[in-house]
């Protein structure tokens, strides 16, 4: 079932449920299911009901139950070499201590593949309602987000284009997703292709899976224009520098090596470019090497705090999301919600978030053998389109981003979807 984009309240009277978000704290810390976790806490603030945090492979050393503002956390510390999705048994049965199984017990469950957890859970909780939440799927980044090649697969249970061990991992991930999938008594996807995708694909009933898309709380701070020189000489900025914003992890599916390739080439005919970095670095190594005269302008800031991220957003003269793959990117939606000029692509859920009102949009070619490449040569002709834009152009296109955000993205949306969700349990 799809949530149309304006939602009405329920006519029956409030009933407390008792929510139990299921985290996993080391992961979550540095990508967009913490980010998720956070907002989804905010939508239940003030609620009226019990909403509990369960925090696994937690920073504490032994298990704590600590009370907050308005929820409660339970901390888990590692154990089990902190697979704790293939350990579910060692974590409910403690968790069994505190947690009486009710009727009115939802779990939401973010983290895969969580088969055997959610396994555990329900054998547990029998009266509980488990509430499953697509972040990801086994096949998105192996394919680099080819719904096509994927389907094909599913269909054929073979492939040519890819070899064995990749497709006997997709082949088993893909079964523990089914097996989650029908555990679960309900399933929320964070894109519309997603949602099609396991209705078309996978088979899930329609009744069992919602589409809510992710909503993001903007800071009402608003960075004043007579501050921006300031920030750029604080974060080293000179002033003739044009900023281009890369957030998120560099990761092959995020699309960072065809990013580095093609700022080299639009960096050798404009040298006035300085990209940003901002996420944890993998292989430092190999993107210098794919930037050989330009690294010098190419500046890797790592894992930083939301407020330095917020500077940098402010300073941004274009953000960029190189994706192949996405289900309901934050990092997309900070873009949108601060009116960026943005280049993304047409990847998997990718074209759900931004348009051509919005955006600079880069095709991404998944038949064509030589795929990478040509994102490599789009994406310089992106940079080089948007830099040509005249301001009237990009006014125009930092505007609509601002209410697509508005229309769709804001924390308000999705707190109202989250609470109907909830109310019909």
């Amino acid at each position: 079932m799809a949530w149309q984009d304006n939602y009405s309240p329920l006519s029956h009277r409030h009933i407390m449920k008792h929510i139990y978000i299921v985290d996993e704290h080391q992961s979550s810390k540095q990508n967009g299911v913490g980010t998720y976790i956070r907002q989804l806490l905010k939508c239940f603030e003030g609620s009226g009901h019990d909403v509990n945090l369960l925090s696994f492979n937690s920073d504490e050393k032994e298990f704590k139950v600590e009370r907050t503002s308005f929820y409660t956390e339970y901390h888990f510390p590692i154990c089990g070499e902190g697979r704790f999705l293939s350990n579910g048994a060692l974590s409910i049965a403690l968790l069994h201590l505190y947690i009486p199984d009710h009727l009115d017990n939802i779990f939401f469950v973010n983290h895969s593949p969580a088969y055997i957890f959610l396994k555990v859970l329900h054998s547990q909780y029998t009266k509980s309602k488990v509430v499953f939440v697509i972040h990801d799927q086994g096949w998105c980044a192996p394919l680099l987000g080819n719904c096509r090649l994927f389907h094909d697969i599913i269909a054929t249970n073979k492939s040519t284009r890819i070899d064995k061990e990749t497709l006997r991992y997709i082949q088993q991930y893909t079964r523990n997703e089914r097996l989650a999938y029908r555990i679960a008594n309900l399933i929320i996807t964070l894109s519309q292709s997603t949602y099609h995708l396991l209705v078309n694909t996978y088979h899930v009933l329609p009744n069992k899976t919602y589409f809510i898309r992710n909503g993001y709380l903007q800071d009402d701070k608003s960075v004043d224009c007579s501050e921006i020189q300031s920030i750029r000489t604080s974060l080293g900025i000179k002033s003739d520098e044009i900023v281009i914003l890369f957030t998120g992890r560099t990761v092959k599916s995020k699309g960072i090596l065809e990013l580095l390739q093609a700022y080299e080439k639009i960096w050798i005919e404009m040298p006035k470019l300085h990209l940003i970095i901002a996420g944890e670095i993998f292989n430092l190594n190999e993107y210098t090497s794919l930037t050989p005269r330009s690294a010098s302008t190419i500046s890797y800031v790592g894992l930083i705090k939301p407020e330095l991220i917020k500077r940098w957003y402010a300073i941004a003269d274009i953000c960029v999301l190189p994706s192949y793959t996405e289900q309901c990117s934050y990092s997309g939606i900070e873009m949108l919600s601060y009116g960026k000029m943005t280049i993304t692509t047409n990847g998997f859920s990718l074209h759900d978030m931004f348009d051509e009102n919005t955006s600079i949009i880069v095709p991404i070619e998944h038949d064509n053998p030589h795929c990478s490449s040509l994102l490599v040569k789009n994406l310089y002709k992106a940079f080089k389109k948007v830099l040509a834009l005249s301001e009237e152009e990009k006014n125009i296109l930092q505007e609509n981003a601002k209410k697509k955000y508005n229309k769709y993205f804001s924390i308000g949306s999705m707190k109202q979807a989250y609470l109907t969700l909830i109310s019909s349990l």
